[in-house]
């Protein structure tokens, strides 16, 4: 199969087709709806068949092109940027150019030949604007507030206060508009209930959840979305000298990794099943940041749970050896 390796910006993207015969065709074009199209003009002519595009998950510049090329038949594979610069890195790559990029994108898709992306659906996009509009102005209303703390003007500080009742008015409003979101559909209320049932996830958390991981039961196992949250420990040992105390990977979805702090603080004070998890944690000498990550942790992984059973939270299915009663 060719394959197109797509490297992206803002305002254009790079694309290079890497025939199957090793051949390759280079080309530029906007990021617009325009500049799609004289993609798809560049290459009829030299691709007759459905090829696989690969690209780079880079902040949102992606996802209009990327539903693009989907919509137009083809294989879309959209990668985490670190995978593409470790293979760089494997390649002994010296030279960086927008060009480059997106020929070293095709040559690790067609060595690697990564997943398939699936396209989001309107609500699963519209859901996850919500959120992460809400998270920017929960940001912006916490800088307006270390602002007002630290000034000493009588005119600013009026008009920061009556700036930040309006983003915390702006606040409310989005997040009954997230809740009603949720509600809408049915599926959406069902796994909003199966994730409110574990304690320490509430309608905000859960809503980052479904926003940021739809497919979270269809990961192939609990550790696999932990993994991809950057919850997974990670490792380092060398023959028998070195070896390092395991910290979190940190390698994955970061906005999912700080919505779950605070809920693992909650469940591990109101769960005496996940309480009695962190003491045993304690006895064995971890210290308190490693506990409340495994906390984390096991929060992520009884989400996939419940969400992949459909059966609401059981402290007995989640610590089957040794679950208090709740």
């Amino acid at each position: 199969m060719d394959v197109l390796g797509i490297d992206l910006a803002k305002r254009s993207f790079d694309a290079t087709l890497l025939m199957g015969n090793g051949v390759q065709h280079y080309a530029s074009f906007a990021n617009t709806a325009e500049g799609f199209s004289e993609l798809s003009a560049w290459l009829a002519p030299l691709c007759a068949a459905p090829l696989q595009a690969c690209m780079e998950a880079t902040n949102v510049y992606w996802l209009d092109l990327a539903t693009f090329l989907y919509a137009a038949g083809h294989t879309v594979s959209v990668v985490n940027p670190a995978r593409i610069k470790g293979f760089a890195l494997a390649t002994l790559q010296r030279n960086k150019t927008d060009k480059l990029d997106s020929a070293l994108i095709a040559a690790f898709c067609l060595k690697h030949q990564p997943k398939a992306w699936q396209p989001p659906s309107e609500q699963e996009r519209h859901l996850r604007a919500l959120v992460r509009h809400r998270d920017d102005l929960l940001q912006t209303q916490l800088q307006q507030q270390n602002r007002l703390r630290d000034c000493s003007d009588e005119l600013v500080k009026r008009s920061l206060q009556k700036l930040i009742e309006l983003l915390g008015s702006e606040l409310e409003a989005v997040e009954q508009d997230i809740e009603s979101e949720l509600q809408a559909q049915s599926t959406t209320k069902s796994n909003l209930a199966l994730l409110d049932s574990v304690v320490g996830i509430g309608l905000l958390t859960a809503a980052k959840l479904l926003a940021e991981m739809p497919n979270l039961a269809e990961y192939e196992s609990a550790k696999a979305a932990g993994a991809d949250v950057g919850l997974s420990p990670s490792e380092y040992q060398s023959g028998t000298s070195v070896r390092r105390r395991s910290r979190m990977s940190k390698i994955g979805k970061a906005s999912v990794r700080a919505a779950l702090y605070w809920p693992a603080i909650t469940a591990k004070r109101h769960c005496p099943a996940m309480r009695a998890f962190a003491e045993r944690l304690a006895a064995r000498g971890k210290p308190k940041m490693v506990i409340i990550g495994a906390v984390m942790r096991k929060l992520i992984h009884i989400c996939y749970g419940v969400l992949k059973h459909q059966t609401p939270y059981d402290p007995a299915k989640a610590f089957p050896r040794s679950a208090p009663p709740t």
